[in-house]
């Protein structure tokens, strides 16, 4: 069967939700949402730029066919009522704000509050786009659902935020993060990515979305693209992280102090003040990183097994 389309779109649904959730990263830090982290609230602004342009030029060139015949460029740009359009200039957009924010962050300049929440609200856009982009093709049922561009934005967040941890730590070692914090929104974001993929799972098995619907869904549960969807998404990408989200919480949330055995006092904060203990800091860096690049890989395992799953009305049903 001839693909729809290929790999450059699944980098690119990838590449714009990574760098839309690492703007939305450091604007969420930069307003304590995350914790009081330094570096959380830089490494997004200066990735982010970055990361959609160089997807936005392989969008533009493959869907536009821009190396083969340019002039199609210009009625991809003349064309409001295309979702298509809409997102060729949301995205001109967002790569000129996060550019600009990224270069007055990295020259530790005072950025303008207005061009941060228009950051915000275009990378929101964006994160948006990559969902809709699929979900307005009534021709492939799999995509035609609502669902996805919600599914595309929780997992722009939560891959966002994993690679400016991860980033956070090589670049700016010494910086500490609200790591528990992290993780109780990891926790949530990972679980909802769940929810959601039951859902249209659900969905497109029931039969509301046809016969089609459904071959495509059993192609990804038990066909060509299941060893990727069960072994790098659900394993390595949700299920893994998930566990590991939940246990370094736990282990965050229990404040370990040692005190000499005389001193008797209510809280863990006042013993310490009291009996000069000392209060234990708990490290799970170095766990958190390693599902932080679980997570990376599942959101792009997930545009994969998206994208190829495709099945077109006009296939009928597949044997």
């Amino acid at each position: 069967m001839e693909e729809i389309w290929g790999w450059l779109i699944v980098i690119y649904l990838f590449m714009g939700g990574l760098g839309a959730g690492a703007f939305l990263t450091s604007f969420a830090a930069g307003r304590g949402w995350i914790g009081n982290s330094p570096a959380l609230q830089r490494i997004g602004y200066f990735i982010s730029g970055p990361i959609v342009a160089l997807g936005t030029i392989l969008l533009v060139f493959d869907l536009g066919q821009g190396l083969k015949k340019p002039w199609l460029l210009i009625g991809l740009l003349a064309n409001p009522r295309s979702v298509m359009t809409w997102g060729v200039y949301i995205l001109a957009c967002f790569i000129v704000v996060a550019l600009v924010v990224g270069f007055l962050t990295w020259k530790k300049k005072v950025v303008p509050k207005g061009f941060i929440y228009a950051g915000a609200f275009l990378a929101l856009a964006t994160g948006t786009y990559t969902g809709l982009l699929v979900a307005v093709i009534t021709a492939v049922p799999f995509w035609n659902t609502y669902l996805m561009p919600v599914l595309f934005v929780v997992s722009a967040l939560s891959t966002g935020m994993s690679i400016t941890s991860i980033l956070s730590y090589v670049l700016e070692k010494g910086q500490k993060t609200d790591e528990r914090r992290i993780c109780k929104i990891h926790i949530g974001l990972v679980g909802a990515e769940v929810v959601l993929l039951l859902a249209i799972f659900a969905t497109m098995l029931s039969g509301r979305h046809g016969a089609v619907g459904i071959e495509s869904a059993k192609m990804i549960l038990a066909g060509s693209l299941a060893l990727p969807f069960w072994i790098l998404l659900v394993g390595v990408g949700l299920v893994i992280p998930l566990a590991v989200f939940m246990m370094n919480y736990k282990k965050l949330s229990k404040f370990k102090v040692k005190v000499p055995v005389k001193f008797e006092v209510a809280t863990a904060s006042s013993q310490a003040e009291h009996s000069g203990a000392h209060v234990e800091e708990i490290d799970c860096s170095r766990s958190l990183l390693t599902v932080d690049t679980g997570v990376i890989i599942g959101g792009f395992i997930l545009r994969f097994v998206v994208i190829f799953a495709a099945l077109p009305l006009w296939n009928g049903v597949l044997k």
